[in-house]
């Protein structure tokens, strides 16, 4: 009947064991994601727009939000209550101050280098950085991406005092080509890849002129997050000779980031996804040089830690995203049942045999301590009266498992043996 009793325990605990690392499988990876990107036009809506192509293939849904910059993002971030990525280039207050590193945010890479442009109204004559003193400059609102080196930028040149920052909005497409067809600005100050609209359409128009930053390389000695590069002349429309000089510019690297509950599945097919949107030779970067995992100074998304190191799940470079993940999840849960069994399955007979042992142990007990009585030359008798007390005690001993038998008959030939000795003293 005990043996029954505890076959029951041990099912019941095993039952209870694998509901519990079914639990552990969670939530369905979410079908939704947000994005938060920056303007529309620019460099980090564009790739927005890609990753909302790319997830779509796999049954992830990307809702963009378009943001101010860097600053909006992170910030929108530390509020994000559902899954929510973003990208940013550096970790600033809206003010321009360093912001320290947010608890609970995590970074799945860099992704590429950003560059800063800086252009000049040709009719202005304002040809280099030091021209800028007494202009309007259009640089994006307050805490923009564009906005934030802009106020670094003419700080560092000693122009800031003679410089008026329009207060606008985001610096978008049309407001540039308003702008510059009202004459309202004296040089305009972005960021993004020049193949991105903003960009382009600052590069080609007629009234514009880019500005090199002379000084790049000392920037970037001053300011480790920047780094200057060479964009050559034509580089971005050889044919229309765009620029028409050799640039000297500053870049600095955008990252891709989330919070720190944000579902591993999901942080893999995003690296995916960048690998293809990023991994590309650029004007800034070479085949395959990005994403890569620079990080400073936020964490490192554990996620990201094994993609690049083992690759992306080799589940779903087999299979569809959805199944390959649930499979991922369910591997996870069935090692957790396994090693609950395997665990259950040895405590439940040692707990079985535990009453058994005791009273063994006790029998021992006892016959060692028959043992000395003899030899101290106890009364015969009173040894065998106590004697048989054992005997009676040992055979009332259930044996709960069939491979106990053997220890059940050894005591029992001892208790045997010790009456032959007693009676034949």
């Amino acid at each position: 009947m005990k043996r029954k009793i505890w076959g029951w325990v041990a099912l019941l605990t095993f039952a209870v064991a694998v509901w519990l690392a079914l639990r552990l499988i969670g939530p369905a990876v979410p079908n939704e994601i947000h994005l938060l990107t920056g303007p529309v036009g620019t460099t980090f809506h564009d790739d927005g727009l890609l990753y909302k192509e790319i997830l779509g293939r796999h049954g992830v849904t990307v809702d963009l939000v378009p943001t101010a910059g860097s600053v909006e993002n992170l910030e929108g971030l530390i509020e994000a209550e559902e899954p929510t990525a973003a990208f940013i280039w550096g970790l600033w207050e809206r003010d321009g101050r360093k912001k320290e590193p947010p608890e609970g945010i995590e970074s799945l890479g860099t992704m590429y280098r950003l560059p800063l442009w800086v252009f000049g109204r040709k009719d202005f004559e304002v040809a280099e950085l030091g021209d800028l003193s007494g202009f309007r400059i259009e640089a994006g609102k307050e805490g923009s991406d564009s906005r934030l080196l802009a106020l670094l930028l003419i700080e560092e040149e000693g122009v800031g005092e003679g410089v008026q920052l329009g207060q606008s909005t985001a610096l978008t497409v049309e407001q540039v080509r308003e702008a510059v067809q009202n004459d309202r600005v004296g040089a305009f100050i972005a960021v993004g890849m020049p193949d991105s609209e903003l960009i382009d359409t600052l590069l080609r128009s007629p009234e514009l002129r880019v500005l090199s930053i002379e000084r790049a390389d000392a920037f970037a000695i001053q300011y480790p997050f920047l780094q200057s590069v060479r964009f050559p002349e034509g580089g971005h429309d050889l044919r229309a000779n765009i620029p028409d000089q050799d640039l000297q510019l500053l870049t600095a690297t955008a990252q891709l980031v989330v919070t720190d509950l944000f579902p591993p599945a999901l942080a893999d097919l995003l690296l995916q996804a960048a690998t293809e949107i990023h991994g590309q030779a650029s004007p800034f970067s070479s085949q395959g040089e990005f994403p890569r995992p620079d990080t400073a100074p936020l964490p490192l998304n554990r996620a990201a830690d094994s993609f690049y190191t083992d690759g992306p799940s080799k589940l779903q470079r087999y299979l569809p995203f959805r199944l390959a993940t649930w499979l991922d999840r369910f591997l996870g849960a069935l090692v957790a049942i396994a090693s609950a069994a395997i665990t259950i399955f040895k405590i439940v007979p040692a707990l079985i045999s535990l009453p058994f042992r005791l009273r063994m142990r006790r029998g021992y007990i006892d016959l060692q301590a028959l043992e000395r009585s003899a030899g101290a030359g106890a009364d015969k008798e009173s040894l065998l009266d106590e004697l048989a007390r054992v005997d009676r005690s040992t055979a009332s001993i259930s044996v709960p498992m069939h491979n106990l038998d053997i220890q059940w008959i050894e005591l029992r030939q001892f208790v045997h043996d010790m009456r032959d000795r007693l009676e034949a003293m």
